[in-house]
């Protein structure tokens, strides 16, 4: 539990900062005086920066390692929301987007194989847990940023308050994480030097489009949510950011008791059941008449999101080839699937309403649920999975069949 709490402070961090900003997009639409749409084009350029940025994180990490490779993209994306606060056209803050993505998506894919090794090397369960912290971090930003709003703070000396604070929270930060996550991967001398870029397998794809259906819907809610209960319902916005911050702590919740399920029940079960919970909380969600009832809607859908992810993760780390570039490689797909989202969003939500945005989502969490079986664990030993029952290796043949 305390090496989860060391490690999740990363994520808490990473979070914590993007909800300042993220909660606070009512304003910032204000601001700027820009529509939905012209915001989706804003928006295009965070996963822009991402799909960039993945195909060079492996090479960093060979020669960094995981921690520090993690650690500073957390600095460069807490440093952007100072331009984020400062920026006075679209496009300025397109370009802060782009870095932030960047920023993030070092953090992201640094972070999840320093985890896998840790996992690796000690044998324990942590991928949930931490992706946890990450969901508190949301539940504390969204709740910071509704007051700062509540109480009239200008958002340029709000956001950079988080980015001070961001930099600054950093150094701390990297002296609490494991010693494993330092570890850069050595390898034989005689081994062939990895490609610097090299695409993503085949047996990927499944497994990118469980965890993209299910994600698709969850940064919808979080690039969207407030200024959809803005508009539908008209709460004052620290009950706005109340609701908002239901979604995070459920899943928060969620994760923190996932590694315990993943230890005990097959993953494709476990992403079956999350995606159907999911579209139950989105429907109330969209429908709801009082905040009440979104809040309780968004609750749900914290729930059902909450483990889709790091057992997408998790399994990438099992499938044939190097484990952190799989994470790599993954993060590189699902990026590039959401680089049409954002924009996407904004021109339906512009022009046929963010209900209509909304209900579009539903498809997608589907395809979790089709491509569930995508989350189990490879074949081994002619045709059996094997997971572990506490420290017990225990054959599945059941998988097996079909």
């Amino acid at each position: 539990m305390f090496t989860a709490l060391r490690i999740g402070t990363l994520y808490f961090g990473s979070s914590f900062l993007t909800a300042n900003w993220l909660t606070r997009m009512p304003d910032l639409l204000v601001h700027l005086g820009v529509d939905k749409a012209t915001m989706g084009l804003a928006l295009f350029l965070g996963p822009v920066g991402a799909l960039v940025t993945a195909p060079i994180a492996g090479p960093l990490m060979d020669r960094f390692a995981a921690a520090r490779v993690s650690v500073a993209g957390l600095a460069l994306a807490a440093a952007m929301l100072l331009g984020i606060g400062l920026a006075g056209h679209w496009m300025a803050l397109a370009v802060m987007l782009f870095f932030a993505g960047a920023g993030n998506t070092l953090f992201e894919i640094g972070g999840n194989a320093g985890i896998q090794r840790l996992e690796v090397t000690t044998g324990g369960k942590y991928m949930s847990q931490c992706h946890g912290y990450w969901s508190l971090g949301f539940v504390g930003g969204a709740l910071s940023a509704g007051l700062f709003g509540q109480f009239g703070v200008p958002l340029v000396w709000h956001l950079a308050a988080m980015a001070a604070v961001g930099v600054v929270a950093c150094a701390g930060i990297a002296l609490l994480l494991p010693a494993p996550m330092y570890e850069r991967v050595t390898r034989p001398a005689d081994a062939a030097k990895p490609p610097f870029f090299t695409l993503p397998s085949v047996g990927l794809i499944g497994l990118c489009v469980m965890a993209t259906g299910v994600t698709l819907a969850e940064g919808a809610v979080y690039d969207w949510g407030t200024l959809f209960l803005r508009e539908q319902l008209q709460p004052n916005p620290f009950w706005t950011s109340v609701a908002y911050g239901t979604f995070p702590l459920t899943m928060f919740l969620g994760r923190l008791a996932g590694d315990w399920f993943r230890a005990r029940y097959r993953a494709s079960n476990i992403v079956r059941v999350c995606a159907a919970v999911t579209v139950v909380g989105l429907v109330g969600f969209i429908f709801s008449p009082h905040i009440l009832v979104s809040g309780l809607s968004l609750a749900l859908m914290g729930v059902g999101v909450s483990l889709v992810m790091p057992i997408g993760v998790a399994a990438a780390g099992d499938k044939p080839g190097d484990p952190a570039r799989n994470v790599a490689a993954m993060s590189m797909i699902i990026t590039a699937i959401f680089l049409l989202a954002p924009p996407g969003v904004g021109f339906i939500a512009q022009h046929f309403g963010l209900t209509a945005a909304f209900l579009l989502m539903l498809p997608f969490v589907a395809a979790s649920g089709v491509f569930a079986r995508e989350a189990d664990p490879p074949l081994r030993d002619g045709g059996s999975q094997q997971k572990m029952i506490g420290d017990r290796p225990v054959v599945d043949a059941t998988n097996a069949i079909g």
